[in-house]
C-alpha cells in the first residue's frame, strides 16, 4: 500500500488529498506559516493605517459563520470564496478604515454617558422594560463577546453616525418627487392581449430536404451531443461503517460517567416575583406573604408592586442577585426581599420540578453512537488500507466491494455536469459536493481506470470508468427528426413574429385589434390591469390569467408596455411565441396612505444608503488605499 501510495504522491488527487488534510486544521485552512506571513505583511494600507492578516482573518471568519447561520450551512466555505467574499470583507474593512480615520481628523466624540444611555435601551439587555446587567453580561458571554468589545463597537456605531447623518439628511427626495414616483408605480394600466403561439402558425409548404441538411451543417454546434462516461461508483459512508465499530459494556459506563452531567436534567422552579420601587413597600409585601397572604392578593393590597410570573426556569435563567436566595426556598416559600439596583422584590416558590438524571439504559444509544463515531476514524483508516492493498492486487472493484459489504452503482453514462442522458442529476440522493466530486474524478480518469479512495462530507468513494464515449455530432440520418422539427419551428417562429408586427403597425383601436386577431384566429383577452408596482409583486397577483401571461411575457415586453399611449400596442416574444400588448384604458389614480407612508419610507432608506456609500468613497478617495494583491494571492492559495 505504502509503495502505491509513492508511486501515486506525484498526482493531482494526492495532492487534493493533502490539501483536504490541511483544511481540516480550519476551516479556511490557513496555518501558522501563512499567519507568519501575514504578519510580517499587511493585507492594506489606508493611509497611515494597516490592516493585518490577523484583523483581516478574524472578520473573515465572522461573516463566514454570519452567512452559514442565515443560510442554516446551506452556503459552504467553498462556495463563499468563489462568490468573491474575500474581497467583500477587505473592502468592508477598508471602509470602516476610512470612516474612522475621518473621524480622528475631525477630532469626533461621543460621552461614555450617551454610549451607556444607548446600551440600556437595547430591549435584548431589558428585564420589564429595565436595563438588566445580567441578562447583558449573559447574552455577551453566549456570543463570545467581550464587554469592553462590545462598548467599543456601540461607540464606533454611535461615531460613524455622528460624521454620517449630518451629511445626508438633506439628501433625502422632496415629497413632491415621492408623491409623483409612488403615482407611476402604483397607477393602474388596463391592458388587451393577443396570444401569437407557435401552435397556430400554418405553414404553406414542409421544409425541403435540401433545406434540412443545409441547416443541419450551418448549426451543428448545437447537435453536439457531450461526451458521456459509464461508471462504477463504490461508497464508503460513515455513518452506516461504523455501525460495526466494536464497543465493550465497561467502555459505554465509563463514557456514561465522564458525562453524566449532560444526562442531567437540571432542578426547574415556577417562581413569582413581586418587585417594589422602595424598602418599605417591599416589606409590607412580605409580612402579608409570610402571614399566609397570596402573592396575586398581595399585589391588590400593597399599591405600586409589579407582578411577574416568571414560569418553569432552570437557575441560571433568574437574575444572579437572586439566584441563591430562590434556589434555597423550599415549596410555597417567600424569599426575603432582594435589592436589585434599587428595585426591591421578593420570589415565591409555586412548584419545583426536581433535578432527574437519565438512566444509562435511557441513553446507551446515544452514548454507543458517540462513541463509534469517536472510534471510527481508526476503524475506517483500516478498512481504506485492506481495500487499497486488495485493489493494488489486482481484485476487481465489483468484488472488493462484496468482500467489504460497500454500496456499489453503476452509472450508465453521464456528462461533465452530472447529468444522464434524460437531463436528470446522478446519485441525486448524495449532497451536492460528493456528487460534483464523482463527476470530477470520473472526468479525470482514463478509460479502465479508478480513482484512490477519496473523501467529502462524511463520504468516501471510488469511482472507476469502465466506458468513454466522446463528444461527437449524431449523422444528420440519425437526427433527421429533430432538425426538421427545429428548422419547422424556426419557419413558423419567423412568421409568428411578422403577424405580430403586422398586427401592431395596422391596429390603430381596440376594434382593430380586435378584428384582426377574430380574422386570424387568434386568442384576445381583456382587462388585464396592472401597475409597475405589481411587477415587483407577481405573486400577490390575484388574476390568474393575468398572472399566467406576465410568467410568458418577457422583461423587454414588461418595460415597453407600461410606455404605451392609449389604445397604442407593441408586441414581444414569449414562451410559445409573440403577444400584441394594447394599453386598453387608465383607471382614476387612487392614494393610499399605508402604501404612500411605507413607500416613502423605503425611497428614504435606500437615498440614506447610497449617499452613505458615495460618502465613505469620498473618504476613501482623501486617504490612499492601497492592496497588497501579492500577499493577498499568497493566503488565497493556501485556503
Amino acid at each position: 500500500m505504502m509503495q502505491s501510495l509513492r508511486e501515486q504522491s506525484g498526482k493531482w488527487f494526492i495532492k487534493i488529498l493533502f490539501a483536504a488534510i490541511i483544511a481540516s486544521f480550519g476551516i479556511w485552512g490557513i496555518g501558522d506559516v501563512v499567519r507568519s506571513y501575514g504578519a510580517l505583511r499587511p493585507i492594506a494600507t489606508i493611509g497611515k493605517h494597516s490592516i493585518s492578516y490577523e484583523e483581516f482573518s478574524s472578520a473573515l471568519q465572522k461573516e463566514i459563520t454570519r452567512l452559514q447561520h442565515i443560510s442554516k450551512g446551506q452556503v459552504t466555505p467553498t462556495q463563499l470564496k468563489q462568490m468573491g467574499i474575500h474581497a467583500h470583507v477587505l473592502d468592508q474593512l477598508i471602509d470602516q478604515a476610512a470612516l474612522e480615520l475621518e473621524i480622528k481628523k475631525l477630532n469626533l466624540v461621543v460621552s461614555d454617558s450617551l454610549v451607556r444611555n444607548q446600551i440600556h435601551t437595547i430591549p435584548h439587555f431589558q428585564q420589564n422594560g429595565v436595563f438588566d446587567k445580567n441578562l447583558f453580561s449573559g447574552l455577551l458571554r453566549h456570543n463570545n463577546i467581550s464587554e469592553k468589545q462590545f462598548i467599543d463597537d456601540m461607540r464606533k456605531s454611535l461615531l460613524t453616525q455622528q460624521l454620517i447623518t449630518p451629511l445626508i439628511i438633506g439628501g433625502n427626495l422632496p415629497k413632491t418627487y415621492k408623491e409623483l414616483l409612488l403615482k407611476a408605480l402604483t397607477e393602474e394600466k388596463v391592458f388587451t392581449v393577443v396570444s401569437v403561439p407557435l401552435s397556430k402558425i400554418k405553414l404553406k409548404s414542409v421544409p425541403t430536404e435540401e433545406e434540412l441538411r443545409l441547416s443541419y451543417n450551418q448549426n451543428k454546434a448545437q447537435y453536439l451531443v457531450s461526451e458521456f462516461r459509464k461508471a462504477l461508483v463504490v461508497l464508503l459512508d460513515v455513518k452506516t461503517l461504523i455501525k460495526d465499530v466494536a464497543l465493550t459494556l465497561e467502555e459505554v459506563k465509563e463514557e456514561y460517567e465522564k458525562h453524566i452531567e449532560s444526562y442531567t436534567v437540571p432542578e426547574k422552579r415556577n417562581v413569582v416575583r413581586l418587585s417594589y420601587p422602595s424598602m418599605a413597600l417591599a416589606e409590607d409585601a412580605l409580612t402579608r406573604a409570610n402571614a399566609g397572604r397570596p402573592i396575586r392578593a398581595i399585589t391588590r393590597d400593597v399599591d405600586g408592586g409589579e407582578f411577574t410570573d416568571l414560569g418553569l426556569i432552570e437557575k441560571n435563567q433568574i437574575p444572579e442577585s437572586a439566584r441563591d436566595v430562590v434556589f434555597s426556598l423550599e415549596l410555597g416559600k417567600t424569599s426575603s426581599i432582594v435589592n436589585a439596583d434599587g428595585v426591591f422584590s421578593i420570589y415565591h416558590i409555586a412548584k419545583i420540578e426536581p433535578s432527574v438524571t437519565k438512566k444509562l439504559d435511557e441513553v446507551r444509544s446515544q452514548i454507543e453512537e458517540a462513541l463509534r463515531f469517536q472510534k471510527s476514524g481508526d476503524y475506517i483508516q483500516e478498512l481504506k488500507n485492506k481495500i487499497d492493498d486488495a485493489i493494488a492486487g489486482g481484485v476487481k472493484l465489483a468484488d472488493v466491494a462484496k468482500e467489504f459489504k460497500l454500496t456499489i452503482q453503476e452509472l450508465s453514462g453521464f456528462d461533465a455536469q452530472g447529468l444522464d442522458e434524460a437531463g436528470k442529476p446522478i446519485l441525486d440522493t448524495l449532497p451536492l459536493e460528493a456528487r460534483k466530486s464523482i463527476v470530477e474524478q470520473a472526468f479525470n480518469l482514463s478509460e479502465g481506470t479508478e480513482s484512490p479512495i477519496s473523501d467529502v462530507d462524511n463520504l468516501s468513494f471510488i469511482v472507476r470508468v469502465e466506458k468513454i464515449t466522446p463528444a461527437a455530432v449524431p449523422e444528420f440520418e440519425v437526427i433527421r427528426d429533430k432538425v426538421l422539427n427545429d428548422v419547422t419551428n424556426q419557419k413558423k417562429l419567423e412568421e409568428a413574429a411578422k403577424l405580430a408586427d403586422d398586427m401592431t403597425k395596422e391596429s390603430k383601436s381596440l376594434a382593430d385589434l380586435t378584428k384582426f386577431a377574430n380574422k386570424n384566429g387568434l386568442s384576445l383577452t381583456s382587462n388585464h390591469t396592472l401597475s409597475r408596482f405589481d411587477m415587483g409583486e407577481k405573486s400577490g397577483l390575484k388574476d390568474e390569467s393575468t398572472k399566467a401571461l406576465l410568467a410568458s411575457f418577457s422583461p423587454d415586453l414588461v418595460t415597453k408596455m407600461f410606455q404605451l399611449g392609449l389604445e397604442q400596442s407593441v408586441y414581444g416574444a414569449t414562451k410559445d411565441g409573440f403577444s400584441i400588448v394594447m394599453l386598453q384604458r387608465v383607471n382614476p389614480y387612487i392614494y393610499d396612505e399605508k402604501k404612500a407612508t411605507n413607500f416613502y419610507a423605503s425611497i428614504d432608506q435606500m437615498s440614506n444608503k447610497i449617499l452613505s456609500a458615495l460618502l465613505v468613497d469620498s473618504f476613501r478617495f482623501n486617504h490612499k488605499v492601497n492592496i497588497n494583491q501579492e500577499t493577498m494571492n499568497h493566503v488565497m492559495s493556501q485556503e
